[in-house]
């Protein structure tokens, strides 16, 4: 199976881009959606990289997301 890398998984947004590679050359490369911000190996299951395989439950409508709730800060360290 070639790896997913023009479509995004999660909100099937074709604004996808290589946010890293391994500092093993060819072991895996890190792709991020800029729609939602989704990433993903390449070496991850179609469960996580193939929109069709990608649950349903947690697919992102592109329309919606500048009306849900903010992330919440992380807290500093203790």
């Amino acid at each position: 199976m070639t790896p997913n890398t023009t479509v995004c998984p999660r909100c099937d947004a074709e604004n996808v881009r290589v946010l890293t590679t391994s500092p093993v050359p060819g072991r895996w490369t890190m792709h991020v959606c800029d729609t939602c911000v989704y990433s993903w190996r390449s070496t991850e299951p179609s469960s996580v990289t193939d929109p069709p395989a990608y649950p349903p439950e947690f697919k992102i409508d592109p329309a919606e997301i500048p009306h849900l709730p903010a992330t919440p800060a992380v807290p500093r360290r203790r």
